[in-house]
């Protein structure tokens, strides 16, 4: 006679039957419960994946319908009256970079622009390569900065210092390791001009050549875009901003009017910080997909992927405990290493139970996945071979997440491009606008003495 499914009915109809003592029956009623609760434990592992990808493919859906795609040669017609845009690098260290960052940017065929390259503190040849790259463009000018403020980062400092010197209605910014398409200048500015905004962002195109940097760079930022999905960023009816500091184009009267990166000076993520602060004041923003426009390597190794990214997220987060272990949480339930386990608890028994219809739930979970990454690496030039390095990729960004939440509980001090900020702990900071208002500006005399034009 065939056994009832369950496993406490099993124990029951077997003692019935005279095949169990009292002591056997026991044991197995307790070893059922445990089944069952393992195969409820597996059940709901999967359940809460499916909804992971599912929230992932809404998110994706919704930017690929709000997010603009910027083409490069589109024969977009930019009168020769148009605004001056200054466009504005940073360079700390970038003797390896600058060069193809800034030829880049002297090759737009946006009519108006000038070029101010910032450098910030170099003790490499940076200078003498920018000098000799500038020499006799009359649009062109190098500024020097040899000490920071005390309560500013670097990038924040060099960046307000530069802004000083520029003279164009709008501001490019652009970060040394990013490299433009020849029309990505009069490109943004257009789409800016059409969607009405003061602001806007490109994402771009991952360079990657070593085999960490497959591995890394697609799963942290896919991290990113679940912080800030894109789709929600260009919502004016949604609170969500963020702009990629990469890349981005202001129009000046914007920068004036929230403070300029003197109100996000002591921000990790300054670029998240201004965006959400043009946002709020309703003058607009916009992120655009620039992969065609635009390049960037952000890291060529694996402890510098490591290290930059637990800066990046950790801010985006603004230090908040809470925010850093939940997303350590999801990010443990959806790895690899879970998934295996609650196949292992779930097969056995859900092959009994359900002998048509066990595979249903594995299957939508490897589907999600599947879909989500297929999508996003599309949507982000990547090539989808990629993918099989997603497994991998999750495991580090489960440490990198459980280092974020140590330097949260430790109060650790922010550490940038070799620099140490004893004042800048982690710990949540001014990121959103409504907190920054008690901003008083700091003083600027004494830190122009410390600048050279060249």
């Amino acid at each position: 006679m065939r056994k009832p499914p369950f496993c406490g009915m099993v124990a029951f109809y077997e003692a019935e039957e005279g095949l169990y003592s009292l002591s056997d029956m026991v044991r197995s009623v307790r070893g059922c419960s445990v089944n069952n609760v393992a195969l409820a434990a597996a059940i709901l592992v999967f359940l809460f994946v499916i909804g992971f990808w599912a929230l992932r493919l809404r998110d994706l859906i919704q930017g690929i319908s709000r997010v603009p795609e910027i083409f490069p040669d589109e024969g977009v017609h930019v009168e020769a009256d148009t605004p001056l845009i200054s466009v504005i690098v940073p360079a700390h260290n970038e003797e390896v970079l600058i060069r193809e960052c800034l030829q880049s940017v002297l090759d737009q065929d946006y009519p108006r622009f000038e070029v101010i390259c910032v450098d910030d503190r170099s003790g490499d040849r940076t200078s003498e390569i920018v000098r000799e790259i500038f020499h006799n463009r009359p649009n062109c000018r190098l500024v020097r900065v040899k000490a920071l403020p005390e309560g500013w980062t670097g990038k924040c400092h060099a960046l307000d210092v530069a802004v000083r010197f520029a003279r164009g209605e709008w501001l490019a910014f652009l970060d040394a390791d990013s490299a433009l398409e020849k029309s990505a200048l009069r490109q943004s500015y257009n789409q800016a001009v059409t969607s009405g905004v003061n602001l806007i962002s490109l994402t771009p195109n991952f360079v990657m050549r070593t085999f960490w940097e497959k591995v890394l760079q697609p799963i942290f930022s896919g991290t990113l875009c679940i912080l800030f999905p894109l789709g929600r960023v260009n919502d004016p009816a949604s609170e969500v901003a963020c702009a990629n500091g990469m890349f981005y184009v202001i129009s000046r009267h914007a920068y004036e009017k929230i403070g300029g990166h003197r109100d996000v000076r002591d921000l990790a993520v300054e670029d998240i910080g201004i965006g959400k602060r043009v946002k709020a004041m309703g003058l607009g923003i916009i992120m655009a997909n620039g992969r065609r426009v635009m390049q960037t390597r952000m890291y060529t190794n694996f402890r510098d992927t490591v290290k930059g990214w637990v800066r990046i997220l950790s801010a985006s987060m603004n230090y908040e405990l809470s925010t850093a272990i939940r997303q350590l949480v999801i990010h443990v339930l959806v790895s690899v290493p879970v998934s295996v386990a609650a196949l292992y608890v779930y097969v056995p028994t859900a092959m009994q139970i359900w002998p048509n219809y066990w595979f249903i739930l594995p299957l939508l979970c490897a589907l999600g996945m599947a879909l989500v990454t297929s999508l996003f690496f599309r949507n982000l030039g990547i090539p989808g071979s990629y993918g099989v390095f997603m497994g991998v990729g999750n495991l580090v960004l489960i440490w990198v997440l459980a280092i974020i939440v140590k330097k949260i509980l430790f109060k650790d001090c922010l550490q940038w491009r070799g620099t140490t900020y004893a004042s800048t702990l982690y710990e949540p900071r001014r990121l959103d606008p409504e907190a920054s208002r008690d901003y008083a500006p700091l003083p600027s005399r004494g830190v122009l003495e410390k600048v050279e034009g060249a």
